[in-house]
């Protein structure tokens, strides 16, 4: 692993951010919902700063990438570090990158004075649920994630 480091994405490597996405979406089994361009992520990573990515590199070579933001925490009035997506080349899997990324993540979220460290896991992934669990982390019980998009999204939006 001492060939291996983590650094933050350019605006030049949108491209192969958009590559690690659709590789992402495979293993998820949800490459039809990818609309992502590299307009879109060009805009709204490095323009907009709307979240943060950053690269596992072997020898400068991305490998794997994760996507993270903040969000607000109103009972704390502290902010929480989201991972929102991570992911690793199949050919790379099973090296110890995952823990390496979250630990630089929980770095991450400790520097930026974050009181939690988040993310999500697709229910079926029990190898990451094991892998989560087996390092300290919890699965959130009680919370029921809820989603507006498409038309509904646009048809609330425009109600009186």
């Amino acid at each position: 692993m001492n060939d291996v480091t983590i650094s933050k994405a350019k605006r030049e490597e949108a491209p192969i951010i958009l590559e690690f996405i659709k590789g992402l979406a495979k293993y998820e089994r949800m490459r039809k919902y990818v609309k992502a361009s590299v307009e879109d992520i060009e805009r709204n990573i490095f323009d907009m700063n709307r979240a943060e990515v950053i690269f596992l590199r072997r020898d400068e070579k991305p490998i794997g990438f994760a996507v993270y933001f903040y969000k607000f925490s109103t009972f704390l009035a502290r902010p929480t570090l989201h991972l929102e997506d991570f992911f690793v080349s199949d050919e790379e899997r099973g090296k110890g990158y995952g823990k390496m990324v979250l630990k630089y993540l929980a770095k991450t979220a400790l520097e930026n004075h974050c009181l939690r460290f988040e993310w999500d896991c697709l229910e079926w992934n029990k190898p990451s649920i094991r892998f989560y669990e087996n390092l300290g982390a919890k699965p959130l019980r009680g919370w029921i994630p809820f989603r507006m998009d498409g038309e509904e999204l646009k048809k609330f939006a425009q109600e009186d």
